[in-house]
């Protein structure tokens, strides 16, 4: 089916709500993985505008004299345009500006709580926009991935910023637009490169264990979202065809371990997922295409990663043993 972005969102929204109802848990995976095998949407990439260098020069001397002052534990002073002019770097292929310049720089200045909380809450509504975190989304592998997989780290370290205040800076209306988006992100995307090149670190599933694990730790997300979420991711990693092997299953692996741990309603929804992936393995055909391999060891890779960690659950430590010769 031929959907747009709006279309997935759309449907999404519905799942969400009939999940809040109690009217959709256990067949949720198979809804979620029906839509993704629906979606018709992916064309061929398109240019992503670059800063010109008229542009990035002046971006390079404001960060070069904020990361003196936060070196020197001076206070720095940073308007909200400069800030939404440093994220918007962020759609750079230049890792010198995007990764050692403008991600560095707002790490550090959220380390030291350099950010007023009206400045969380602007860089949080600026990087969940469509044209920030969905970019270039429904093409084949593109540049885009560079600012949506940026967009997701940040959130991580500003849903982080918010956990630790003294106060709830996300209203309910920021936080349902937050798991609104970050859910049809994490459906709709593909990319999984790790280092590309000259061009650095994409990562974007890398990026998304972050954000959920942090998600599993706010207690304001309701349980509903936190296993909506995580159904979703599963379902996406199933169907990826191109390899993940830069250290975003065992990213993958250790956001699972804790959102398990974290309550027995989790640990009992996975292994019930785990159950229904069995199923699904034995009516599968043997692999023949580059893809299918891909899929098979994503998958392999990923399991057998959960086996490894000494903290899982018992229940699902020895489901994945007994169950290994299907499920790996």
């Amino acid at each position: 089916m031929d959907y747009t972005v709006n279309d997935v969102r759309h449907e999404l929204q519905i799942l969400r709500q009939r999940m809040h109802n109690g009217e959709l848990l256990d067949s949720l995976g198979a809804e979620v993985g029906k839509l993704i095998d629906d979606l018709d949407m992916y064309d061929v990439p398109t240019e992503v505008r670059q800063l010109s260098t008229a542009e990035t020069a002046p971006l390079f001397v404001k960060l070069s004299a904020l990361q003196e002052q936060l070196t020197a534990n001076d206070p720095i002073l940073i308007s909200d345009q400069e800030i939404l002019a440093l994220l918007n770097a962020l759609r750079q292929t230049d890792p010198e500006l995007r990764d050692h310049g403008v991600f560095f720089f707002i790490a550090d200045a959220l380390q030291h709580q350099a950010f007023s909380n009206e400045q969380i809450v602007l860089m949080t509504r600026y990087l969940l926009q469509d044209n920030v975190l969905l970019s270039h989304i429904t093409e084949t592998e593109n540049d885009g991935v560079f600012l949506r997989s940026f967009a997701v780290f940040i959130l991580s370290m500003l849903a982080y910023a918010n956990r630790q205040s003294s106060v709830d800076l996300y209203s309910d209306e920021l936080r349902n637009t937050f798991i609104e988006q970050i859910a049809t992100y994490i459906l709709l995307e593909k990319d999984t490169r790790g280092f590309v090149g000259e061009k650095g670190w994409a990562h974007a599933f890398m990026h998304i264990g972050n954000l959920l694990d942090e998600i599993t730790s706010d207690v304001e997300t309701t349980r509903a979202d936190k296993l909506f979420l995580e159904t979703i991711l599963l379902e996406r990693l199933k169907r990826l065809d191109t390899p993940m092997v830069m250290g975003e299953t065992r990213r993958i692996v250790g956001y699972l371990t804790h959102l398990v741990n974290v309550n027995p309603i989790y640990a009992h929804y996975f292994l019930k997922q785990l159950k229904q992936w069995r199923q699904e393995m034995t009516r599968r055909l043997q692999p023949e295409t580059e893809g299918d391999w891909h899929r098979f060891y994503n998958q392999s890779r990923l399991l057998t990663g959960l086996l490894l960690r000494d903290n899982l659950p018992d229940e699902i430590y020895n489901y994945l043993n007994e169950a290994r010769n299907f499920l790996i």
